[in-house]
């Protein structure tokens, strides 16, 4: 093959259902999310559901200004101190930022400037009994999507809930009743 040739991978967009879903008994789930805006503030959304899926406890937080790797990160550590606080010793977390996952999972160096939220998080996560943080798509972190976002518009500071907020209703019941959101993902033919 001469470097004038030219390789032409063809696409394929494919519509793919998914849904939330509930973790196995006597399992509690995080789910955590980020928000930024394009001043620069940034806000972060959490909710600790049981294996039912009913709604444990949440926050939103108005973290000031930042890059949204940043809000996703603090999201995290503050989700993790409110789930250690309501005694879940066994807990999944799931996050949409693929790249904070990568982070907590694969360890950074001594100068990542995350690296102390990094290290606070990674030390909650031992203190659990067990404690299993993966990625999820956007589709299914729909309630803390819409907490994060509600964070922008609140006081600096976290703000902490024992109720669903009206405003995630819809997402909260989609995700109680398994209904499926859907995607377009590409795939190499």
């Amino acid at each position: 093959m001469s470097a004038n040739d030219t390789i032409t991978r063809k696409s394929k967009k494919t519509i793919i259902g998914m849904f939330w879903i509930k973790p196995p008994t006597d399992f509690y789930k995080l789910n955590v999310d980020g928000a930024r805006q394009q001043n620069g503030n940034i806000a972060a959304g959490g909710v600790l559901r049981d294996h039912i899926g009913w709604w444990i406890s949440s926050f939103i937080a108005n973290l000031g200004c930042g890059s949204v790797l940043q809000a996703e990160a603090w999201g995290l550590l503050i989700g993790l101190k409110m789930a250690s606080a309501s005694q879940c010793h066994h807990l999944l977390v799931e996050c949409d930022s693929e790249v904070l996952v990568s982070l907590i999972n694969d360890g950074v160096d001594e100068l990542h400037p995350l690296k102390t939220i990094i290290d606070c998080c990674n030390s909650l996560r031992r203190q659990l009994w067990s404690c299993e943080i993966t990625h999820v798509y956007r589709e299914i972190n729909q309630v803390d999507d819409v907490l994060s976002k509600a964070g922008l518009d609140t006081d600096i500071g976290v703000h902490f809930m024992e109720q669903p907020p009206p405003q995630v209703m819809p997402s909260f019941l989609d995700d109680l009743c398994e209904s499926p959101r859907f995607r377009n993902v590409v795939s190499d033919m």
